[in-house]
């Protein structure tokens, strides 16, 4: 679990995890300088339960991607096994690590242990008052490279990754904006993601989310950020960009022949121009879920794709 200022919803997640139906469990905590009494209330429950440990490790800090890279690197280097990642404002329903550990050991008679595996699961919403929320949210069974070059499904809060998984992905680097990603994307080219399409978490939605927020989803939401405010679009385009050629530098000389293509062409033709890129898409079948989602897409790539490419090489040269 990475926290940051956290307080005001940390210990009903934390009683969730104890109230588990599975028991066998760590929950390892690091810190990123909260300042609101997060510190106090974890150390409170580190002293009422063995199971909880508050960790002081790296010197990375500023983002949760960056606090969870650290985490990481610390389940890697103790050779900690079934791993899954907790956000600090959520809830998690009795079952979750029961079902969850239970699919997965399915999965790794079916597959062999040896095979990476990363099982995501579906979630359930609700608001700053711990009220639900209305809205569904469809996932695809699997993940594959294509689909997940332009959009990750795979929500870090649901996931679990088996022990030959966390020895894959090895190092989470902490320039790759989202850690659940970056995972998604090494599994999909070494291993298996696979859906278990239960709802096992609470997922907190309220003004301060780092991650998705649920008003985003709404078409209107979508179309206002991809048509009248699609400036807006810049930084995540740029983050995926970044985000993708992070894992190609790191991974180019593991992958097939077929994979090296897809992401290689993708990230070539995004610098060459918009139809270059349209017809690598294409061709590769790089697509997002839904006609709707890909036509408004295609619009951002065509209105901001040059922009794009700009702000990578400036960071590039700093």
């Amino acid at each position: 679990m990475a926290t940051y200022n956290g307080a005001a919803y940390l210990e009903r997640q934390i009683n969730s995890i104890i109230g588990q139906s599975y028991p066998y469990w760590e929950l390892i905590i690091r810190d990123d300088g909260s300042t609101d009494g997060t510190l106090e209330m974890i150390q409170n429950f580190c002293s009422r339960d063995a199971r909880i440990t508050l960790i002081h490790y790296g010197n990375i800090h500023g983002s949760a991607c960056r606090n969870f890279s650290q985490l990481f690197d610390w389940a890697f280097e103790n050779k900690k096994d079934y791993v899954l990642f907790a956000d600090q404002d959520d809830i998690w329903l009795e079952k979750k690590l029961e079902r969850t550990y239970e699919v997965m050991l399915e999965k790794e008679k079916i597959f062999g242990a040896k095979m990476p595996l990363l099982l995501y699961s579906n979630l359930s919403f609700i608001d700053a008052n711990d009220q639900p929320i209305n809205v569904n949210l469809p996932l695809p069974a699997t993940l594959n490279l294509p689909l997940l070059i332009n959009e990750n499904y795979a929500w870090g809060c649901t996931i679990m990754l088996n022990p030959a998984a966390v020895q894959r992905v090895k190092h989470i680097p902490a320039s790759s904006v989202n850690h659940d990603y970056y995972i998604a994307l090494v599994i999909s080219a070494f291993g298996k993601n696979i859906l278990l399409n239960e709802n096992l978490i609470l997922y907190r939605q309220h003004q301060n989310n780092v991650s998705g927020n649920v008003n985003k989803m709404t078409f209107a939401s979508r179309f206002n950020r991809y048509f009248k405010h699609s400036d807006a679009m810049l930084k995540p385009l740029t983050d995926n960009y970044n985000l993708v050629n992070s894992f190609f530098c790191r991974y180019r000389k593991a992958l097939n022949q077929q994979q090296y293509h897809i992401v290689h062409d993708f990230l070539e033709s995004y610098r060459r121009g918009f139809l270059a890129l349209v017809s690598k898409m294409i061709q590769h079948k790089i697509f997002k879920i839904g006609l709707g989602k890909n036509l408004i897409y295609f619009y951002t790539l065509y209105s901001l794709r040059s922009r794009v490419v700009e702000s990578f090489n400036e960071g590039k040269a700093e």
